[in-house]
């Protein structure tokens, strides 16, 4: 709805990715060994993803979301070889290029419900991943852009990119250590929590990655650990007035650290414990005549995994936020229960449905705000219309809460869309998606509707 992803499908993903890992397949008889081969955020999958529009929030994903132990396989998994990409071999390495072509429609370009001004729009998306192909460790490079262009409000034009490598070393079967790094030039969302709605220009950021995950796996339990620091830098935006602003302000450097222990009572259920802690230091000492929003952030999460063949998989978690902020007496310091809950169910082999649960203590750059909590409910239905085509239905309801000011915003969005695969190098998409954006309180923005909808064309290696 608005988010450009240049990507290749899971399945695709995952048969790439078990080719990377050929020799590790004995860790399988572990009970946490599926789950080691099948989760590409765990073992650095051999393709990538780029996202050119960004809500500035943590993954609305379970960080535990390691819960595919090769019980189920849903509808975008479901390896179909007859139309992989090849790819073309450089020695030890697999080259996949890709390029989609898209042509695009708004009915609210600057989304002002006030003044609506439709459009339509051209992307250009070239894409291409490098991925060894060694029977043990990885080495994986991509690079991405999305070039788009409005017929008549030019101001809205992009220029997205993303460059990402990560590394793998197989220490021994048991321990893996994973580097990643990356950077990209990323659009800010209208339906972020951090941005107004009246921007005639979109904001946009610079932003660099730099982390590390370490994976011990004993049979029946797990430790996970990682370490990264992430940066922002922030370009300044042209308000619908004609003012410009400088966003330096909001500039940062995050750091940031997990742990988390798993055991496994079965080879389908198990519990974790996570604990996570980071600090974001902003480089301006203030804005707005107001102290930084320098401070730091706690999490304690309990929960449990599960991988029911035939049935169900997914990660259910509980835990306690809290956020202090080095300025207490300008930004009230924020304390609660977090949620994390994420499932796929299998009602069918031709269809599978999503659902993921989120309730998160985030940092947020509004002016005399620290924090907002970010509640969302998003449901996802897949379905194989045809053996090369899958058509996908969903839907977000989500809420943000500010407790210094006792505002909120309400966001609905849902979206319709095809994939269709004809041959192995030529892809169609198709979507259409509709977004609304309610604030409830001064300094939120203004409320607005969107339609989008596009169509694509893939070509791939």
């Amino acid at each position: 709805m608005g988010a450009s992803n240049i990507t290749l499908t899971r399945a695709a993903s995952k048969r790439v990715l078990a080719k990377c890992v050929s020799a590790k397949r004995t860790a399988a008889t572990s009970w946490f060994g599926g789950a080691l081969l099948a989760v590409p955020g765990m073992v650095a999958p051999c393709v990538a993803m780029a996202q050119t529009s960004s809500l500035l929030l943590p993954s609305a994903t379970t960080s535990s979301d390691e819960y595919d132990r090769g019980h189920n396989i849903s509808v975008t998994e479901r390896p179909h070889p007859e139309y992989d990409a090849l790819g073309v071999r450089l020695g030890s390495f697999i080259v996949n290029p890709q390029l989609t072509s898209s042509i695009g429609y708004s009915d609210n370009v600057f989304n002002d419900n006030s003044n609506k001004k439709s459009d339509v729009y051209s992307s250009f998306e070239p894409y291409v991943n490098v991925a060894s192909d060694w029977s043990v460790h990885q080495l994986r490079l991509t690079g991405a852009a999305d070039i788009r262009r409005f017929a008549k409000q030019t101001l809205r034009d992009q220029d997205a990119w993303n460059v990402q490598g990560s590394g793998r070393v197989d220490v021994t079967r048991d321990f893996t250590v994973r580097l990643d790094a990356q950077a990209d030039r990323t659009y800010e969302s209208p339906f972020s929590a951090d941005v107004v709605a009246n921007l005639t220009v979109p904001s946009r950021y610079l932003r660099t990655f730099l982390g590390t995950r370490t994976i011990y796996d004993t049979g029946r339990s797990r430790l996970i650990g990682t370490v990264d620091r992430t940066s922002y830098d922030f370009s300044s935006v042209q308000f619908a007035d004609g003012v410009v602003r400088d966003q330096g302000y909001r500039d940062r450097v995050t750091y940031a650290g997990t742990g988390t222990y798993e055991l496994g009572f079965t080879p389908s259920l198990s519990l974790y414990a996570r604990l996570e802690a980071d600090r974001n230091n902003y480089r301006t000492a203030r804005a707005f005549d107001l102290p930084n929003r320098d401070s730091n952030g706690y999490r304690a999460v309990f929960g449990s995994n599960f991988d029911i063949a035939g049935v169900a998989r997914g990660t259910v978690g509980i835990g306690y936020s809290y956020r202090s902020f080095d300025a207490s007496g300008t930004y009230r310091n924020t304390s609660g229960m977090s949620v994390e809950a994420r499932a796929d169910w299998f009602p069918s082999e031709l269809t599978s449905v999503g659902v993921l649960v989120q309730r998160r203590l985030i940092d947020v750059d509004l002016t005399n705000v620290g924090s907002s909590w970010d509640n969302r409910i998003r449901v996802t239905v897949d379905h194989e219309l045809l053996y090369n085509m899958i058509v996908t239905i969903g839907g977000e309801v989500s809420k943000r809460e500010y407790p210094e000011r006792s505002t909120s915003t309400n966001v609905y969005r849902a979206e319709v869309g095809s994939r269709y695969q004809v041959t192995r190098w030529l892809g169609l998409d198709a979507n259409i998606g509709y977004g609304s954006n309610k604030p409830s309180g001064a300094g939120l923005g203004n409320p607005f509707d969107e339609l989008r909808a596009r169509f694509s064309i893939r070509i791939r290696r």
